[in-house]
């Protein structure tokens, strides 16, 4: 069924967009509405942040050349500073401030004393981020909370841990240092005691020299290590509590969802186009079947006078139907055909009404019609033209019924002739497919100038399929607001399976204005 699409093109894309315009609307009002709740219902979040000068440990001792030469190892810095160890130090000094700054000394000794569970500081880790300010030594140290004063606390509580550990860290490692130094000190003092009481020589002075010598050496170390200044650096900014929650403002929410639920109906607009089969553009695409659009004609009830399906013969709806009958009869002319066929997809309203009036059309141009109600099993033509009934072409080749006394003669055509369908019937086939059927063609095709069969839907019945090959050509009427492109393109295939050969489509547009 390749063939049976037509190519898409802007103009069918905007021809979506017109169709759907109710989805796409309310799409983007639920959109802009849920946008809007999801922001307004979203829990509070409070952001600050405390940034940190981190510095090396610089000894008075030392060669000012060397201090100048140190660097920070930023990456080390970072994963301390967000380690659970300050974690849990920050939220000691939290719990133990309790309204006093937390720069106060008492705070930092009584922290000491309070135990923080480990699932709590990696809770607070979740809310806390570490960060280098553009390639420098300074810390920047992001909290959130549902609170203000929580956040602002959690982000001073954990600058000032990590600046605690630092400090504690460098203490721990020179009191190391000292205690050793220390000890070696002790020893060399009993060292040299020993030797004092020991026997003179040259060897005992060298050895007694050389550790006093060592003794000095600590003793310097000593002095070197007690004139270190720890400095692990500096809290720049401290923590702001937040004015304002983080998050999007209302109106970008608004906007945010409203083009998300737009999105979403754009995408679900298509998928129901792409699975929408009625014909979008119907006589290119029935071009593309290989079938020749005859012309487009309306087919409402409302278009016509006195609630008949008879156009008045100065409408425009009358006019329409001229230039359709022109080429139809052209096409039979050129082939020296007379019987013709009239038949749609699915629905057997625009079939009628289409044969009807191309019938009336072509009678009041001069020629002798004979239009003939093949619909067996819902006979309605008769009810077009406001006749009986009681004598039709079911019974005429049933033999309850003579040819001559069915055909009926309508006022408003002196040359068109009307059989109607006749007395219902069950199963028609029997009836079409009867030499009987043959034989009235045959006696009709002398006595007019144009046989119509108003046939019943191909796909709905099989009546239409077994009229066509005993008709010079068939005439499908599409009305495009019903038929689907797979519809057609199945009608077609089934006419085209029996011999039957199409002299063209009509469009019915099914205006009920």
């Amino acid at each position: 069924m390749a063939n049976a699409r037509a190519v898409v093109d802007v103009a069918e894309y905007a021809d979506v967009l017109r169709s759907r315009w109710k989805l796409l609307a309310i799409g983007a009002a639920l959109g802009a509405m849920l946008g809007l709740v999801a922001i307004l219902l979203s829990p509070a979040r409070y952001v600050t942040e405390s940034r940190v000068e981190v510095r090396p440990l610089v000894s008075q001792g030392d060669n000012p050349n060397l201090d100048i030469e140190r660097q920070v190892n930023t990456v080390n810095e970072r994963a301390i500073a967000s380690s659970q160890r300050v974690a849990e130090r920050a939220l000691s000094l939290i719990e133990v401030a309790n309204g006093r700054p937390l720069a106060d000394p008492s705070v930092a000794s009584d922290a000491d004393q309070v135990a923080v569970d480990s699932d709590a500081a990696r809770a607070a880790l979740e809310n806390v981020s570490v960060s280098v300010l553009n390639d420098s030594q300074i810390l920047v140290i992001t909290a959130e909370a549902d609170s203000a004063q929580r956040a602002s606390d959690l982000a001073q509580s954990m600058a000032v841990a990590y600046l605690e550990f630092r400090t504690n860290a460098a203490t721990v490692s020179t009191s190391a240092a000292a205690a050793a130094l220390r000890e070696r000190q002790e020893e060399l003092e009993v060292e040299l005691t020993e030797l004092a009481r020991g026997a003179d020589g040259r060897e005992l002075e060298y050895l007694e020299v050389a550790k006093r010598e060592e003794l000095a050496g600590i003793g310097g170390r000593l002095a070197n290590l007690a004139a270190i200044e720890i400095n692990p650096g500096t809290v720049l900014d401290d923590a702001k509590v937040p004015e304002t929650k983080s998050g999007l403002p209302p109106i970008l929410g608004l906007v945010g969802g409203l083009l998300a639920g737009l999105g979403a109906a754009l995408a679900l607009a298509f998928v129901l186009d792409r699975q929408d089969d009625r014909l979008r553009d119907p006589a290119s695409e029935l071009e593309t079947m290989g079938l020749g659009v005859l012309g487009t004609v309306p087919v409402g009830r409302g278009l016509f006078g006195g609630g008949t399906a008879i156009a008045e013969p100065t409408s425009h709806t009358a006019e329409s139907y001229r230039r359709v009958q022109g080429s139809m009869l052209f096409s039979l002319d050129q082939q020296d055909k007379t019987v013709l066929l009239v038949s749609g997809p699915n629905n057997p309203h625009s079939a009628t009404t289409v044969a009807a009036n191309l019938a009336v059309s072509a009678a009041r141009a001069g020629r002798r019609v004979l239009l003939v109600g093949a619909d067996l099993r819902r006979p309605s033509l008769h009810q077009r033209f406001g006749l009986e009934n009681r004598v039709g072409l079911s019974d005429v080749l049933s033999g309850s019924g003579r040819l001559g006394d069915a055909l009926q003669q309508w006022h408003g055509a002196p040359n068109l002739r009307i059989l109607s369908g006749g007395t219902e019937v069950d199963q028609p086939a029997v009836l079409l497919q009867s030499q009987g059927m043959g034989r009235l063609v045959q006696a009709v095709k002398g006595e007019f100038d144009l046989v119509v069969f108003e046939g019943p839907p191909v796909l709905q019945v099989a009546d239409a399929v077994d009229l066509a090959p005993l008709c010079d050509g068939t005439l499908l009427v599409v009305e495009p607001s019903r038929a689907t492109r797979t519809g057609v393109a199945d009608a077609v295939a089934q006419l085209r399976r029996v011999g039957a050969q199409l002299l063209g489509t009509v469009v019915a547009e099914n205006n009920r204005a």
